[in-house]
């Protein structure tokens, strides 16, 4: 993350991180949760995928929380 202008210092990842959510819906009426995050690999000129998640959950609500509780745990919040 950037500071702001203001403050003149800046910083930079070296790595870019794509994240990609899937959800479906079961036959069950559960839901399939899957989030994928994507980086470049530093060492070649490729991009390397990484499953952070798959799980079922009951409600849409569930799905929010997991997601949520995903992208944090993974950006270190």
């Amino acid at each position: 993350m950037a500071d702001s202008p203001a403050s003149g210092s800046r910083t930079v990842r070296k790595i870019a991180e794509f994240y990609t959510i899937a959800l479906a819906q079961l036959d069950d009426g559960d839901l399939s949760v899957a989030i994928t995050a994507t980086t470049v690999d530093e060492e070649e000129p490729q991009l390397l995928d990484q499953e952070i998640i798959t799980e079922r959950v009951a409600t849409l609500d569930d799905a929010l929380a997991l997601i949520k509780a995903g992208v944090e745990r993974r950006l270190g919040s």
